[in-house]
Protein backbone atom coordinates (compact mmCIF):
# COMPACT_ATOMS: atom_id res chain seq x y z
CA UNK A 1 0.00 0.00 0.00
CA UNK A 2 1.27 3.49 -0.79
CA UNK A 3 2.27 5.56 2.20
CA UNK A 4 3.86 4.58 5.49
CA UNK A 5 3.33 1.08 6.85
CA UNK A 6 4.60 -0.10 10.22
CA UNK A 7 7.12 -2.95 10.07
CA UNK A 8 7.79 -2.34 6.37
CA UNK A 9 11.18 -3.75 5.31
CA UNK A 10 11.74 -1.01 2.73
CA UNK A 11 14.02 1.88 3.64
CA UNK A 12 13.31 5.50 2.66
CA UNK A 13 16.10 5.38 0.07
CA UNK A 14 14.64 2.22 -1.48
CA UNK A 15 11.20 3.81 -1.71
CA UNK A 16 12.69 6.94 -3.26
CA UNK A 17 14.47 4.79 -5.86
CA UNK A 18 11.21 2.96 -6.56
CA UNK A 19 9.51 6.33 -7.05
CA UNK A 20 12.15 7.38 -9.59
CA UNK A 21 11.75 4.11 -11.51
CA UNK A 22 7.97 4.55 -11.44
CA UNK A 23 8.34 8.03 -12.94
CA UNK A 24 10.41 6.70 -15.85
CA UNK A 25 7.93 3.93 -16.73
CA UNK A 26 4.91 6.20 -16.33
CA UNK A 27 6.23 8.89 -18.67
CA UNK A 28 7.36 6.38 -21.29
CA UNK A 29 3.89 4.87 -21.57
CA UNK A 30 1.73 7.99 -21.24
CA UNK A 31 3.70 10.50 -23.36
CA UNK A 32 1.69 10.13 -26.64
CA UNK A 33 -1.63 10.54 -24.80
CA UNK A 34 -0.26 13.61 -23.04
CA UNK A 35 0.47 15.25 -26.40
CA UNK A 36 -3.12 14.69 -27.57
CA UNK A 37 -4.49 15.91 -24.24
CA UNK A 38 -2.45 19.11 -24.33
CA UNK A 39 -3.44 20.01 -27.88
CA UNK A 40 -7.09 19.41 -27.03
CA UNK A 41 -6.95 21.64 -23.94
CA UNK A 42 -5.15 24.57 -25.55
CA UNK A 43 -6.81 24.93 -28.94
CA UNK A 44 -9.86 27.03 -29.62
CA UNK A 45 -13.02 24.95 -29.55
CA UNK A 46 -14.06 25.84 -33.12
CA UNK A 47 -10.91 24.15 -34.41
CA UNK A 48 -11.45 20.86 -32.56
CA UNK A 49 -15.16 20.57 -31.77
CA UNK A 50 -15.67 17.89 -34.40
CA UNK A 51 -12.47 16.00 -33.63
CA UNK A 52 -12.49 12.85 -31.55
CA UNK A 53 -9.38 11.70 -29.72
CA UNK A 54 -8.65 9.29 -32.57
CA UNK A 55 -9.11 12.02 -35.19
CA UNK A 56 -6.83 14.37 -33.26
CA UNK A 57 -4.21 11.60 -33.22
CA UNK A 58 -4.48 11.18 -36.98
CA UNK A 59 -4.28 14.95 -37.49
CA UNK A 60 -1.04 15.19 -35.48
CA UNK A 61 0.38 12.12 -37.24
CA UNK A 62 -0.49 13.48 -40.69
CA UNK A 63 0.80 17.02 -40.11
CA UNK A 64 3.84 16.36 -37.93
CA UNK A 65 4.71 12.68 -38.13
CA UNK A 66 5.03 9.98 -35.45
CA UNK A 67 7.87 11.79 -33.65
CA UNK A 68 5.42 14.55 -32.70
CA UNK A 69 3.92 12.23 -30.07
CA UNK A 70 7.26 12.34 -28.25
CA UNK A 71 7.94 16.07 -28.39
CA UNK A 72 9.33 17.08 -25.01
CA UNK A 73 9.87 13.46 -23.99
CA UNK A 74 13.39 13.86 -22.61
CA UNK A 75 12.50 16.77 -20.37
CA UNK A 76 9.24 14.92 -19.69
CA UNK A 77 11.27 12.04 -18.26
CA UNK A 78 13.20 14.39 -15.97
CA UNK A 79 9.93 16.06 -14.96
CA UNK A 80 8.22 12.72 -14.35
CA UNK A 81 11.08 11.34 -12.24
CA UNK A 82 11.16 14.51 -10.16
CA UNK A 83 7.39 14.80 -9.85
CA UNK A 84 6.49 11.16 -9.14
CA UNK A 85 9.40 10.45 -6.78
CA UNK A 86 8.70 13.65 -4.82
CA UNK A 87 5.00 12.83 -4.69
CA UNK A 88 5.43 9.31 -3.31
CA UNK A 89 8.38 10.20 -1.06
CA UNK A 90 6.75 13.23 0.59
CA UNK A 91 3.53 11.25 1.07
CA UNK A 92 5.57 8.50 2.72
CA UNK A 93 7.22 10.96 5.13
CA UNK A 94 4.06 12.89 6.01
CA UNK A 95 1.89 9.78 6.39
CA UNK A 96 4.55 8.35 8.73
CA UNK A 97 4.13 11.37 11.01
CA UNK A 98 0.35 10.99 10.84
CA UNK A 99 0.35 7.26 11.61
CA UNK A 100 2.80 7.66 14.51
CA UNK A 101 1.09 10.73 15.96
CA UNK A 102 -1.54 8.78 17.88
CA UNK A 103 -4.45 10.38 16.02
CA UNK A 104 -7.85 8.76 16.57
CA UNK A 105 -8.45 6.08 13.94
CA UNK A 106 -11.68 7.72 12.77
CA UNK A 107 -9.75 10.86 11.79
CA UNK A 108 -7.00 8.92 10.00
CA UNK A 109 -8.53 9.02 6.46
CA UNK A 110 -8.95 12.79 6.67
CA UNK A 111 -5.39 13.33 7.87
CA UNK A 112 -4.02 11.03 5.18
CA UNK A 113 -6.00 13.01 2.60
CA UNK A 114 -4.26 16.17 3.79
CA UNK A 115 -0.97 14.27 3.63
CA UNK A 116 -1.69 13.71 -0.05
CA UNK A 117 -2.46 17.41 -0.54
CA UNK A 118 0.91 18.33 0.99
CA UNK A 119 2.67 15.79 -1.25
CA UNK A 120 0.86 17.13 -4.31
CA UNK A 121 1.69 20.77 -3.56
CA UNK A 122 5.36 19.96 -2.96
CA UNK A 123 5.57 17.88 -6.13
CA UNK A 124 3.78 20.52 -8.19
CA UNK A 125 5.97 23.37 -6.95
CA UNK A 126 9.25 21.48 -7.41
CA UNK A 127 8.49 20.27 -10.93
CA UNK A 128 6.66 23.37 -12.27
CA UNK A 129 9.63 25.06 -14.05
CA UNK A 130 10.31 21.85 -15.98
CA UNK A 131 6.60 21.43 -16.68
CA UNK A 132 6.39 24.91 -18.23
CA UNK A 133 9.30 24.10 -20.57
CA UNK A 134 7.83 20.67 -21.36
CA UNK A 135 4.39 22.05 -22.21
CA UNK A 136 5.91 24.59 -24.58
CA UNK A 137 8.10 21.95 -26.20
CA UNK A 138 5.02 19.89 -26.94
CA UNK A 139 3.39 22.77 -28.84
CA UNK A 140 6.51 24.33 -30.43
CA UNK A 141 9.37 21.84 -30.32
CA UNK A 142 11.88 23.74 -32.46
CA UNK A 143 11.43 26.98 -30.55
CA UNK A 144 11.99 25.32 -27.16
CA UNK A 145 14.27 22.49 -28.28
CA UNK A 146 16.39 20.97 -25.51
CA UNK A 147 16.26 21.70 -21.79
CA UNK A 148 18.79 24.56 -21.81
CA UNK A 149 17.51 26.18 -25.01
CA UNK A 150 13.96 25.72 -23.76
CA UNK A 151 14.83 27.40 -20.47
CA UNK A 152 16.48 30.30 -22.31
CA UNK A 153 13.43 30.73 -24.56
CA UNK A 154 11.04 30.74 -21.59
CA UNK A 155 13.22 33.25 -19.73
CA UNK A 156 13.49 35.47 -22.80
CA UNK A 157 9.71 35.48 -23.23
CA UNK A 158 8.74 36.28 -19.64
CA UNK A 159 11.70 36.42 -17.29
CA UNK A 160 12.19 34.24 -14.22
CA UNK A 161 8.49 34.41 -13.32
CA UNK A 162 7.62 32.68 -16.61
CA UNK A 163 8.89 29.43 -15.09
CA UNK A 164 6.14 29.69 -12.48
CA UNK A 165 3.25 30.56 -14.76
CA UNK A 166 0.22 28.69 -13.51
CA UNK A 167 1.66 28.22 -10.00
CA UNK A 168 -1.56 29.17 -8.21
CA UNK A 169 -3.67 26.90 -10.41
CA UNK A 170 -1.07 24.15 -10.13
CA UNK A 171 -1.12 24.16 -6.32
CA UNK A 172 -4.90 24.49 -6.07
CA UNK A 173 -5.43 21.71 -8.60
CA UNK A 174 -2.57 19.30 -7.97
CA UNK A 175 -2.74 19.25 -4.17
CA UNK A 176 -6.36 18.04 -3.90
CA UNK A 177 -5.92 15.82 -6.97
CA UNK A 178 -3.04 13.91 -5.38
CA UNK A 179 -4.85 13.85 -2.03
CA UNK A 180 -7.91 12.30 -3.65
CA UNK A 181 -5.84 9.92 -5.74
CA UNK A 182 -3.92 8.49 -2.78
CA UNK A 183 -7.03 8.36 -0.58
CA UNK A 184 -9.11 6.50 -3.16
CA UNK A 185 -6.25 4.08 -3.86
CA UNK A 186 -5.61 3.40 -0.16
CA UNK A 187 -9.32 2.68 0.31
CA UNK A 188 -9.88 0.51 -2.76
CA UNK A 189 -6.74 -1.58 -3.06
CA UNK A 190 -7.01 -3.33 0.35
CA UNK A 191 -10.74 -3.82 -0.23
CA UNK A 192 -10.12 -5.49 -3.59
CA UNK A 193 -7.32 -7.65 -2.22
CA UNK A 194 -9.59 -8.73 0.60
CA UNK A 195 -12.31 -9.74 -1.85
CA UNK A 196 -9.93 -11.57 -4.18
CA UNK A 197 -8.15 -13.44 -1.43
CA UNK A 198 -11.38 -14.16 0.51
CA UNK A 199 -9.72 -12.95 3.68
CA UNK A 200 -11.21 -11.12 6.62
CA UNK A 201 -8.01 -9.34 7.62
CA UNK A 202 -6.29 -6.87 5.36
CA UNK A 203 -3.93 -4.91 7.58
CA UNK A 204 -1.10 -4.96 5.07
CA UNK A 205 -2.35 -4.62 1.51
CA UNK A 206 0.97 -5.72 0.09
CA UNK A 207 1.65 -8.65 2.39
CA UNK A 208 3.51 -11.45 0.63
CA UNK A 209 0.61 -13.68 1.64
CA UNK A 210 -1.27 -12.18 -1.29
CA UNK A 211 -0.66 -13.52 -4.77
CA UNK A 212 1.34 -11.20 -7.04
CA UNK A 213 -1.45 -11.37 -9.62
CA UNK A 214 -3.91 -10.11 -7.00
CA UNK A 215 -1.61 -7.19 -6.23
CA UNK A 216 -1.40 -6.28 -9.93
CA UNK A 217 -5.14 -6.52 -10.60
CA UNK A 218 -6.12 -4.69 -7.41
CA UNK A 219 -3.58 -1.93 -8.09
CA UNK A 220 -4.79 -1.48 -11.68
CA UNK A 221 -8.47 -1.23 -10.74
CA UNK A 222 -7.82 1.01 -7.74
CA UNK A 223 -5.42 3.16 -9.77
CA UNK A 224 -7.91 3.59 -12.61
CA UNK A 225 -10.65 4.62 -10.19
CA UNK A 226 -8.32 7.00 -8.36
CA UNK A 227 -7.28 8.64 -11.63
CA UNK A 228 -10.87 9.10 -12.80
CA UNK A 229 -12.16 10.59 -9.55
CA UNK A 230 -9.19 12.87 -8.84
CA UNK A 231 -8.97 14.30 -12.35
CA UNK A 232 -12.72 14.79 -12.82
CA UNK A 233 -13.02 16.59 -9.49
CA UNK A 234 -10.22 19.02 -10.31
CA UNK A 235 -10.39 19.18 -14.11
CA UNK A 236 -11.36 22.86 -14.64
CA UNK A 237 -8.30 23.88 -12.65
CA UNK A 238 -6.10 21.63 -14.78
CA UNK A 239 -7.43 23.32 -17.92
CA UNK A 240 -6.74 26.79 -16.51
CA UNK A 241 -3.25 25.72 -15.42
CA UNK A 242 -2.32 24.62 -18.94
CA UNK A 243 -3.52 27.87 -20.49
CA UNK A 244 -1.61 29.89 -17.91
CA UNK A 245 1.58 27.94 -18.63
CA UNK A 246 1.76 29.30 -22.17
CA UNK A 247 0.75 32.82 -21.14
CA UNK A 248 4.00 34.45 -22.32
CA UNK A 249 4.59 32.08 -25.24
CA UNK A 250 4.97 33.91 -28.55
CA UNK A 251 5.53 32.32 -31.92
CA UNK A 252 9.01 32.97 -33.28
CA UNK A 253 9.11 33.48 -37.06
CA UNK A 254 12.54 31.86 -37.18
CA UNK A 255 10.95 28.52 -36.34
CA UNK A 256 8.30 26.53 -38.15
CA UNK A 257 5.07 26.24 -36.18
CA UNK A 258 2.77 23.32 -37.00
CA UNK A 259 -0.82 24.02 -37.97
CA UNK A 260 -2.21 22.29 -34.89
CA UNK A 261 -0.36 24.70 -32.59
CA UNK A 262 -1.34 27.95 -34.30
CA UNK A 263 -4.71 28.35 -32.64
CA UNK A 264 -3.89 28.31 -28.93
CA UNK A 265 -5.69 29.93 -26.02
CA UNK A 266 -3.41 31.78 -23.59
CA UNK A 267 -4.17 33.19 -20.15
CA UNK A 268 -2.14 35.37 -17.79
CA UNK A 269 -4.41 35.62 -14.72
CA UNK A 270 -6.12 32.79 -12.86
CA UNK A 271 -9.58 34.28 -12.17
CA UNK A 272 -9.68 36.17 -15.48
CA UNK A 273 -8.98 32.92 -17.29
CA UNK A 274 -11.95 31.19 -15.63
CA UNK A 275 -14.23 34.17 -16.34
CA UNK A 276 -13.21 34.30 -20.01
CA UNK A 277 -13.78 30.58 -20.48
CA UNK A 278 -17.31 30.78 -19.04
CA UNK A 279 -18.09 33.99 -20.95
CA UNK A 280 -16.85 32.81 -24.36
CA UNK A 281 -17.43 29.06 -24.19
CA UNK A 282 -20.04 28.60 -21.49
CA UNK A 283 -19.75 26.43 -18.39
CA UNK A 284 -19.04 23.40 -20.58
CA UNK A 285 -15.88 25.18 -21.74
CA UNK A 286 -14.35 24.41 -18.35
CA UNK A 287 -14.42 20.74 -19.36
CA UNK A 288 -12.94 21.07 -22.86
CA UNK A 289 -10.66 18.09 -23.41
CA UNK A 290 -12.07 16.29 -20.36
CA UNK A 291 -12.40 12.87 -22.00
CA UNK A 292 -8.84 12.52 -23.26
CA UNK A 293 -7.51 14.05 -20.02
CA UNK A 294 -9.41 11.59 -17.83
CA UNK A 295 -8.31 8.66 -19.98
CA UNK A 296 -4.72 9.88 -19.69
CA UNK A 297 -5.13 10.32 -15.93
CA UNK A 298 -6.49 6.80 -15.56
CA UNK A 299 -3.63 5.39 -17.61
CA UNK A 300 -1.11 7.40 -15.58
CA UNK A 301 -2.59 6.23 -12.27
CA UNK A 302 -2.75 2.61 -13.41
CA UNK A 303 0.87 2.60 -14.54
CA UNK A 304 2.19 4.64 -11.60
CA UNK A 305 0.44 2.81 -8.77
CA UNK A 306 0.88 -0.65 -10.28
CA UNK A 307 4.56 -0.08 -11.07
CA UNK A 308 5.17 1.35 -7.60
CA UNK A 309 3.35 -1.43 -5.76
CA UNK A 310 4.84 -4.26 -7.81
CA UNK A 311 8.37 -2.85 -7.60
CA UNK A 312 8.00 -2.47 -3.83
CA UNK A 313 6.79 -6.07 -3.73
CA UNK A 314 9.90 -7.25 -5.60
CA UNK A 315 12.24 -5.22 -3.38
CA UNK A 316 10.56 -6.60 -0.23
CA UNK A 317 11.09 -10.14 -1.50
CA UNK A 318 14.72 -9.29 -2.24
CA UNK A 319 15.16 -7.91 1.28
CA UNK A 320 13.80 -11.18 2.66
CA UNK A 321 16.19 -13.27 0.58
CA UNK A 322 19.32 -11.44 1.77
CA UNK A 323 18.50 -11.55 5.47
Amino acid sequence: MVGYQRNDSLTHSQKFAVGCFTGIITRLITQPVDIIKLRTQLQKRKHIKHLSMFQMSRKILREEGFKAFFHGHYIGQVHSILSVSTQFFIYELVSKQVVNSGIDEKHMPTMLFFSGIIAGCCSGAVALPLEVIRVRQMIAKEQYKGILNGAKAVYKAGGILAFYEGLSASLIQYGPAVGLSFSVFRFMQPLLLKKMAHRRDCDDALSTEYKPTHVVVASMIAGSTAGFISKTATYPLDLVKRRLQIGTHKEDDRFTTNVTSRHLIRCTKFLTCIQNIIKKEGFSGLFQGWLVTVLKSQLTSIVAFTTYECTCYVVREFNKSVR
